[in-house]
């Protein structure tokens, strides 16, 4: 399952991810030294909470071989220094990729003020024959409990399903698995970052407001969390003004809506699933619906942000799954 002999080759996701580091460096160094400044906290926090998923899964996979009776044969491939030095690799490539990606969304509106959200807008009315589909998934559902379940499960089930999948990933036994899903995971979130700094848009909660504000009530969490990323949004706009240090800078809390990278990484680990895991598939494809429907209801998206990021997920799915012949390697094979 895995060659004990160490290859030291950098992978194509390196190559990329260091690219990217340099590229989001040199456009925001006349601003901010921030991107190599917040660098240590991101490998620190970061890297140490995807170490923890880490211990989590293989834990798992071990108990799941135990009832099994094939843990041996996991711990036999886990042990390997082959396996150990590669996913340390796939861990830091993972952790780099999060401070990259972050700093391209955080430098938004330093690099392209410019906001396409009235142009978002009217493209979903377009597609929705003159109706918001905001306003009307909003009125659709416009229950007391429904609206409340909506705001408590759409940032829990990103969470939760960010957590699984790194837990199951990081674990893994093949070499080829992993680092064709860690290829497809950084080609996913860089390209919808470079995708939302080519059109800049708040969202339509930010962007329209008013739809909103009178629904306080049934979307506290929601709300919440758009105050504090407003004014994380205001910290980046001030950035070069006297003070700005007094007014730090949170790089997980940037700002924009096309696509909806929530949705396409939800689908990306869905079509993954339908490879490896039955279970997984069916949890992830309730997941896709959810956020998927709660993106628009409590306006974090545009409805063309949805399909948007459904179809980057297809496509980067689509090219590595095959680039890899992972379609040809697995079909509902056992986690272990």
């Amino acid at each position: 399952m895995t060659n004990e002999r160490i290859d030291w080759r950098p992978h194509l996701y390196e190559i990329v991810i260091a690219v990217n580091f340099f590229i989001i460096l040199a456009l925001t160094i006349r601003n901010t030294q921030s991107v190599i400044l917040t660098l240590p906290y991101t490998l620190l926090a970061g890297g140490g909470s995807m170490l923890i998923q880490a211990a989590i899964g293989i834990v798992a996979r071990l108990l799941i071989g135990y009832v099994r009776g094939n843990w041996r044969d996991y711990l036999a491939v886990i042990r390997k220094p082959a396996w150990i030095v590669e996913s340390l690799r796939v861990l830091l490539g993972a952790t780099l990729l999060l401070h990259v990606y972050s700093w391209i969304k955080i430098a938004i509106p330093l690099l392209h003020p410019r906001l396409f959200d009235q142009q978002l807008w009217d493209l979903d009315r377009a597609i929705f024959f003159g109706i918001s589909p905001n306003i009307f998934f909003l009125n659709l559902f416009s229950n007391h409990a429904v609206l409340r379940a909506i705001d408590v499960t759409y940032g829990n089930i990103f969470v939760a399903g960010l957590s699984i999948a790194i837990s199951f990933f990081l674990s893994e036994p093949s070499k080829r698995l992993r680092v064709a899903f860690i290829t497809g995971h950084v080609f996913l979130w860089l390209a919808g970052a470079w995708l939302y700094m080519l059109f800049p848009s708040l969202g339509p909660a930010f962007r329209f407001p008013d739809v909103w504000l009178p629904y306080g009530a049934e979307f506290p969490t929601t709300q919440r969390l758009q105050a504090l990323l407003w004014m994380n949004y205001s910290n980046v706009l001030r950035i070069n003004q006297p003070g700005a240090d007094e007014r730090p800078i949170n790089i997980v809390l940037g700002v924009a809506a096309f696509p909806s990278m929530h949705v396409a990484f939800q689908t990306f680990i869905f079509l993954w699933f339908r490879r490896l895991w039955k279970g997984g598939e069916v949890l992830f494809g309730i997941f896709v619906f959810v956020i998927s429907l709660g993106a628009v209801v409590t306006g974090w998206h545009y409805f063309i942000d949805v399909l948007a990021g459904g179809l980057l997920a297809w496509i980067v799915w689509a090219v590595t799954s095959r680039r890899y012949n992972v379609i040809r390697e697995t079909h509902l094979r056992a986690i272990v």
